[in-house]
Parts: C-alpha cells; sequence; structure tokens
C-alpha cells in the first residue's frame, strides 16, 4: 500500500513537472517569434519623382519620369543621420541615367527587377544591412522632349 502511494505521488510530480517545462517552452517559442517578428519594423515610404534626362548623339530626347516606393526598416531610419530616399534616388538616376540598354530610339523589354534589386543591395551595403527590404516601382514613364509642357 506505501509502495502504491509513493508511486503515486511520483506520477504525480513527474506530470506536473513536464506540464509545467512543456509550458514554459511555448510561452518561450511564442516569445522567440513575436521578437523575430518584431526586430524589424518595415513601413513603405513613397519617394519623391525624379526626371532623369534621355540624351543621345548630343542631343536631349527626352525624360524618364520615375518615382519609387521602398519599404524601409523604420527603427533604423530614425537612427540615420541622412534620409535614405536620398540615396534610393541617386543610385536610380546614375543607373537609368548611364545605362546603355535604356535606349527609346529602339524599344526593348527593360529590366525593371535588376534595377530595382540592385537599389535595395547599394543602399543596404551603404547604410546597414536588412534597412530596405524591398524596392517597388511607382512610376516609371518617357516623354519625348517636344512633348514637354513649357
Amino acid at each position: 500500500m506505501v509502495k502504491l502511494l509513493i508511486l503515486a505521488l511520483w506520477v504525480s510530480a513527474i506530470t506536473a513537472f513536464s506540464s509545467y517545462e512543456a509550458g514554459q517552452w511555448r510561452v518561450a517559442r511564442a516569445t522567440a517569434a513575436h521578437d523575430e517578428a518584431t526586430e524589424h519594423n518595415y513601413e513603405y515610404r513613397k519617394s519623391r519623382v525624379i526626371n532623369v534626362p534621355v540624351i543621345a548623339d548630343g542631343a536631349l530626347l527626352g525624360y524618364v519620369i520615375v518615382q519609387f516606393l521602398y519599404a524601409i526598416d523604420a527603427r533604423q531610419a530614425e537612427r540615420l543621420n541622412v534620409n535614405p530616399e536620398a540615396f534610393v534616388l541617386d543610385y536610380a538616376f546614375r543607373t537609368i541615367y548611364g545605362d546603355p540598354s535604356l535606349d527609346f530610339r529602339h524599344l526593348d523589354k527593360y529590366d525593371i527587377n535588376a534595377l530595382t534589386s540592385q537599389i535595395r543591395t547599394v543602399v543596404n551595403e551603404k547604410l546597414g544591412k536588412g534597412l530596405i527590404k524591398e524596392v517597388l516601382v511607382q512610376d516609371f514613364a518617357y516623354m519625348p522632349k517636344d512633348q514637354m509642357p513649357q
């Protein structure tokens, strides 16, 4: 009878301990998942519109009009001393202006995915890894010089 009572106490103690540990494990796992999810607080920001001149054979042909939407880690952006939009627009301008495959006299499909991924990579290298999650194109248009408003 005493053996049966000790066995019952032993089983009860093991059950209580394992239930407690399972609860602690579940809470720790949920906290880790929450911390990981809130580690980056991304927000979408819209850049201003830029006009990139298209020059061929020494003559102005028109302008590429571009606007971007980018997901940025708000916490990291607050700690920066510079506006990340300046880096996004600078690299975009340099890439579009100097890209020989962007010839509006002989239109081919332009690789927008390569442009946006390059912008994200370059800005993250300069300002901090994980700062910009993605770059999207809000507007991308071409306006010939003769159609520009005076």
